[in-house]
């Protein structure tokens, strides 16, 4: 189900309620009220509201598994729970709780209509691109949810998003600022430059004097990783051998899930709902089947069903659309309501049932009778399926004498091997940050340096390494981290010395080249000494691909030169060289020659580079107004 949410999920805002439904056993949606368990502590204070322990690992929880489900096997867990992660995350709860209190105080609500409105443009709700309120009250039920809690998280949702949406609105771009723009964007410049070859130096230069100061001086540096080599048991789900079914298996599957082919009987219906809970008092019940009984009596007068329901019926979900719930098969509504339902003759109204929700008038329109697939068509998918089902049957089965056997492990990992009918490997010696084989899991490599398998030689817990892989690990080999001779780190020092030389010698002759043009020797007679040649570029774009883009950028930061005159200047390349520079001119873009379409995409680009720095700088302004207090240990 989840998956299919998330194939349907199109809106923005739905974004939010993936995030709550990947999120198991929270009860947004139940018989009573969400609350969080226990004191409430705090990560951060807004003003007087709290973001609690619970707000934040909730959230936390929401970013890890959208990552998870995006980066698949390569997924790690640390590399989303590091504490500039977290205080990202944080941020971005505060701001949200600012810009809901900003809301609040300048009397911005959001109306039931524009909830009704943004519920209905979810596209994980829609059937053939309506929105489909069986599908919706499904998706609802099967999450615990109630439509009033699931409303409440919509409205607050938009809040969020509105008001910032209207701050950037105000964004105001006027004919002489897109002018302004285009002169800036599409500047064109014609520079000459030479770049300037340091002296190569020799490894001879370095002596060995100077290598033994500076491996002295840096010998904390140079020191052998420390490594490891580990025995380990492992359970891949993908090696283990297919069993294939037997025809009458097959066929019985098919029988059992016989609606899976095509489509049991449904029944196109409406409803109105006269909502009590089944908690109220008896008067309120009373009151609520009074009201059923009235309501159907009006249909039995002839009123027509559709107009009576969007005048009486309390489920907003359906009323506005005439109480329409789509086609409906058994399996999906309370069983009262199915029933009353599959009891109807099409074109008929059901007396008044009482389900949790309240009061039901029934509307069956239509009926339509079963129509299943013959199993010859589907019996390459029942299959499929059967060598899946059993293997990873299999797969759980080993897991659990994988488990049983790991709690009873002593000093050797053969009981676990023979458990599962696996064999004990051993790996090559591996470093805390890489490792080859089982080593390239980060997991394993963590449990390896643990302290209880290094150091005290046990066995590790069963490692997830993978969807249905799973690896239990115990110290091979451990090889202690040691400090390196000279001898042995002599040639890397070397270069290290020979790069840091270059370096120098790189900017020695840059500043040296520099200091001879303005000093006002030409371009060419500089060249000509170094033995390079001149390199003329001609009408240079700020995005110009022919020329070293950080000489680009270096170029475009020069002051315009003056008329007659040439502006100098030196540049860092991407290669850690330098380049002499000579800016000829500087052409402005002319907007005149852009057509409407390209001036409107023009103003719509800087129109949104305004608006992102307005929600910034409201964002900003909305910390200093509004006291934010961090507990620095919850984070």
């Amino acid at each position: 189900m989840l998956q299919q949410i998330r194939d349907k999920s199109g809106s923005k805002i739905f974004y939010s309620l993936l995030m709550i439904l990947m999120i198991g056993g929270m009860a947004f949606f139940g018989m009573g009220d969400y609350s969080f368990g226990g004191a409430r502590s705090f990560v951060a204070k807004v003003g007087d509201e709290l973001i609690t322990e619970n707000d934040f690992a909730e959230r936390l929880q929401e970013q890890q598994s959208r990552m998870r489900s995006m980066m698949g096997e390569s997924y790690n867990a640390k590399m989303f729970d590091t504490p500039e992660f977290r205080r990202r995350l944080l941020d971005q709860l505060i701001d949200e709780e600012l810009i809901s209190q900003a809301g609040a105080g300048a009397g911005m609500a959001v109306s039931d209509a524009k909830v009704r409105e943004e519920i209905g443009k979810i596209e994980a709700f829609k059937r053939d691109g309506k929105f489909d309120t069986e599908l919706y009250l499904q998706l609802l039920k099967s999450n615990g949810m109630t439509s009033q809690k699931f409303q409440e998280r919509m409205r607050r949702d938009i809040a969020v998003r509105e008001l910032p949406t209207q701050i950037t609105a105000t964004a105001m771009v006027t004919s002489k600022d897109v002018d302004s723009y285009i002169r800036l964007r599409d500047q064109l410049r014609s520079f000459r430059y030479v770049s300037l070859m340091p002296a190569a130096v020799a490894p001879d230069s370095i002596t060995d004097a100077q290598i033994k100061q500076y491996f002295d001086a840096h010998s904390v540096d140079y020191v052998t990783p420390e490594q490891v080599s580990i025995e380990y048991v492992e359970l891949n789900g993908a090696s283990i051998p297919a069993t294939q079914p037997e025809e009458s298996a097959l066929r019985q599957r098919y029988q059992e899930q016989s609606f899976r082919f095509g489509t049991n009987e449904q029944r196109l219906a409406s409803h109105i709902l006269v909502e009590v809970a089944e908690s109220a008092d008896a008067e309120a019940q009373k009151a609520a089947q009074q009201r059923a009984e009235s309501i159907a009596v009006e249909l039995t007068a002839g009123k027509d069903f559709a107009v009576v329901a969007q005048a009486s019926s309390d489920d907003i979900g359906s009323k506005n659309s005439g109480g329409d719930l789509g086609w409906i098969e058994k399996g999906s509504m309370e069983p009262a309501f199915e029933e009353a339902l599959f009891a109807l003759e099409a074109g008929k109204t059901s007396a008044p049932v009482r389900t949790s929700q309240g009061y039901h008038i029934i509307s069956s329109r239509e009926v339509r009778a079963a129509a299943i697939k013959p199993f010859e068509e589907v019996r390459a998918e029942l299959e499929a399926e059967y060598i899946t089902e059993t293997r990873q049957n299999k797969f759980a089965e080993l897991q659990d004498m994988l488990f049983t056997a790991a709690d009873h492990s002593s000093g050797t990992l053969e009981p676990l091997a023979k458990a599962i009918n696996a064999e004990v490997k051993t790996s090559e010696l591996f470093t805390r940050d890489f490792g080859p084989g089982i080593a390239m899991y980060p997991d394993v490599r963590e449990a390896a340096f643990s302290l209880e398998v290094k150091e005290d030689g046990l066995t590790s817990e069963p490692i997830e390494v993978a969807k249905e892989h799973v690896v239990v690990v115990r110290l091979a080999q451990h090889k202690a981290s040691e400090p390196r001779t000279l001898d042995n780190a002599k040639e890397e020092v070397r270069s290290l010395l020979i790069s840091e030389a270059s370096t120098k010698s790189a900017r020695e002759t840059a500043d040296a080249a520099l200091k001879r043009l303005l000093g006002g020797e030409s371009l060419d007679v500089i060249a000509a000494g170094a033995g390079v040649g001149v390199v003329e570029a001609k009408d240079v774009g700020r995005q110009g691909s022919a020329h070293d883009a950080a000489l680009i950028s270096e170029v475009f930061k020069m002051a315009r030169p003056a008329a007659d005159s040439v502006s100098n200047g030196l540049a860092k390349l991407n290669d850690s060289s330098y380049a002499l520079v000579q800016l000829q001119s500087a052409a402005d873009g002319d907007a005149s020659k852009l057509d409407e379409a390209a001036r409107t995409a023009a103003r719509e680009q800087l129109r949104q580079e305004l608006a992102a720095a307005e929600s910034a700088a409201f964002r900003e302004a909305l910390r200093a107004r509004v006291p934010v207090k961090i507990d620095e240990t919850k984070i």
